[in-house]
């Protein structure tokens, strides 16, 4: 369990890193801290999946590249931590793209729609495997240099194994651009 966590945890790193050397123009980076926590499991029980409550504190840097004033592409790596149902790690990538409502250098809402990849230590009953698919999609507002934004979460093995049951999450997230 050690050595998953630890190479997850090299990992992530790592991705940090060459994500960095990657934004050398530094058209936007962004550091986040988010409060996710289960939905649309199970009806009526907001905060649980079968195997219990889950909820996790998220850590992630965004690069984020302007295509028009009002259109960006932007890669997220992240690391979680799992406090329940099993006391655990998630790390992965997601690729998105963002839509403002405004013009960029002001402050308003914007949309975020991506797809991504995971691994996680927990083992939801739901899913078969470690490796997950994310799909994710959130709204927010920006002022200045701060945002916050809420996503909507959706795990999934995609069919590689059995059972393939949704993992949902909702993610109040807070940033600062840099």
């Amino acid at each position: 369990m050690m050595k998953k966590l630890s190479f997850c945890l090299a990992l992530v790193i790592a991705i940090l890193f060459s994500v960095t050397a990657f934004a050398q123009d530094r058209e936007s980076q962004s550091l986040t801290l988010g409060y996710g926590f289960a939905v649309f499991n199970q009806p009526g029980k907001i905060g649980r999946v079968e195997g219990g409550y889950y909820d996790f504190i998220q850590l992630s840097y965004i690069y984020e590249k302007p295509f028009t004033e009002k259109l960006a592409f932007l890669i997220e790596p992240f690391a979680a931590y799992v406090n329940r149902p099993d006391s655990g790690f998630e790390g992965g990538v997601i690729l998105s793209g963002k839509y403002y409502f405004r013009e960029k250098e002001r402050n308003g809402f914007y949309l975020t729609v991506g797809a991504g990849g995971a691994y996680t230590s927990i083992n939801f009953e739901e899913q078969g495997t470690h490796g997950l698919f994310i799909l994710q999609g959130g709204v927010g507002y920006k002022w200045k240099e701060f945002f916050i934004e809420d996503r909507i979460r959706h795990y999934s093995n995609a069919g590689t194994a059995d059972p393939n049951r949704s993992v949902n999450s909702n993610i109040i997230v807070v940033g600062m651009d840099f």
